[in-house]
């Protein structure tokens, strides 16, 4: 004997298509943030290091920094990784700085333990004198304060 429940295939139907359209709102909201804080960066980002510094090779250096931002989307368009292409310490130097600087800059408001871990990833002696001209990590804080909230909105709104 079988039951059959009306409306069964419909209703598992609209759940299988809401479950497209919140993913697919996810994906809208991510790739938004993403596209949003790779322009932000590329705007603020400093054309050169110059000031003092220990190392005087340092002074003047040109940048090619707002080349070299990008995003890109994996897992697909769930994941976007936004940084520099490359692996230059003088892109490090430029967002945060050296000595002082650096100290100031990453005790600023919404810089977490994690972006303070990556900047010390390049500490050479806490000695320097360049000033850092924070570009990346500002365009991260600004655009991804409200994320989870716009991922809600977004996904709600799409599966009304």
């Amino acid at each position: 004997m079988s039951v059959r429940v009306i409306g069964l295939n419909a209703a598992l139907r609209d759940i299988n298509n809401r479950g497209s359209l919140a993913i697919d709102a996810a994906k809208r909201t991510l790739a938004s943030t993403a596209s949003a804080i790779d322009f932000e960066a590329k705007n603020a980002a400093p054309r050169s290091i110059s000031g003092t510094s220990l190392d005087s090779e340092v002074d003047g250096i040109i940048l090619n920094l707002k080349q070299r931002i990008d995003k890109v989307a994996s897992n697909n368009g769930l994941t976007f990784v936004i940084g520099i292409q490359g692996t230059q310490d003088f892109d490090a130097y430029a967002e945060f700085g050296t000595g002082q600087s650096a100290v100031q800059i990453l005790n600023g408001p919404g810089y977490t333990s994690e972006m303070r871990a990556i900047a010390m990833t390049f500490f050479k002696n806490g000695l320097g004198t360049l000033r850092g001209r924070p570009f990346l990590f500002p365009a991260w804080i600004r655009n991804t304060s409200n994320l989870v909230s716009d991922l809600n909105t977004n996904i709600s709104n799409a599966i009304r």
